[in-house]
C-alpha cells in the first residue's frame, strides 16, 4: 500500500440516517465496542430485561457524542456496504480487516490521537462532512502505534487533502498522520491488520429475504 487519495471514490457509502439507527440499537452500544476518546468510566442502570449490562444508555450515548470523539469497533458487518468494501479489502491485501466508525460533532475538540501512526495498514471513507486529513513519509523504529510531535515531522506532508462525502485516502502503516474535522464528520476507517485471512477472517455472508 502507498499513501494515496481518490476524489469521490465511493459516493453515498454510509449517512447520518443509518449511524441514528445503528445507536438507537442498544445492544450494539457495548463497552467494548465503543470508545470515548479523552472520556471517563460510566456508570448506568439496567432494565431487568437486559442480556448485556455493559451496553450505553441512549441518553448518555448522545451526552458523549456531543462532548467528545468518538467510534465503534467492530463495524465491518453494520451494512451491506460496508461488509462489501471490507471483503473487497481482505481479497486484495490478503489480510483481515475491520470497520471503525468515526464521529466527531463539535469541532472545537482537538484530536485526542493527534499526529500519530499505527501499526495497520488503513483505508478511510469520508462518509459525511469534511476533514483535513495530512499523511507524512514512512518513520523508521516503529514498534507500537503512538502519538508523534509535528516539529518531529517534515513541514512538507505527502498528502494533504480536504475530504469530503464519498472521498477515500490510503494510509500504509508507520505513516504519521493528522485528521482535522472542518465540520461535523462521519467516517469509517478499516484497519487492515498483519493477521492473513488464511488463519482466519470474518464471515461475509449477507442475509437477505425475497418479499
Amino acid at each position: 500500500m502507498k499513501p494515496s487519495f481518490k476524489k469521490n471514490y465511493y459516493p453515498n457509502f454510509f449517512i447520518w440516517e443509518e449511524f441514528e439507527y445503528l445507536i438507537n440499537i442498544r445492544p450494539l452500544l457495548t463497552d467494548s465496542r465503543v470508545y470515548v476518546l479523552g472520556g471517563d468510566s460510566y456508570k448506568w442502570g439496567n432494565a431487568s430485561w437486559s442480556n448485556d449490562k455493559n451496553c450505553y444508555p441512549p441518553s448518555l450515548m448522545k451526552e458523549l457524542l456531543d462532548k467528545h470523539i468518538c467510534y465503534f469497533s467492530d463495524m465491518s458487518r453494520c451494512t451491506e456496504k460496508v461488509n462489501e468494501f471490507a471483503k473487497r479489502l481482505e481479497d486484495e491485501y490478503k489480510h483481515q480487516t475491520d470497520a471503525h466508525i468515526y464521529i466527531c460533532l463539535n469541532t472545537e475538540l482537538e484530536h485526542p490521537f493527534g499526529a500519530h501512526y499505527d501499526l495497520s495498514d488503513n483505508v478511510i471513507i469520508q462518509c459525511e462532512g469534511t476533514t483535513n486529513f495530512k499523511v507524512w513519509d514512512e518513520i523508521g523504529n516503529c514498534t507500537s502505534s503512538t502519538n508523534i510531535s509535528l516539529e518531529e515531522l517534515p513541514k512538507e506532508s505527502v498528502l494533504d487533502v480536504d475530504m469530503e462525502p464519498g472521498d477515500a485516502i490510503w494510509i500504509p502503516r508507520y505513516h504519521p498522520h493528522l485528521a482535522t474535522s472542518k465540520t461535523k464528520r462521519l467516517s469509517i476507517s478499516f484497519p487492515i491488520n498483519k493477521d492473513p485471512i488464511r488463519i482466519g477472517r470474518e464471515d461475509r455472508e449477507w442475509i437477505k429475504f425475497e418479499p
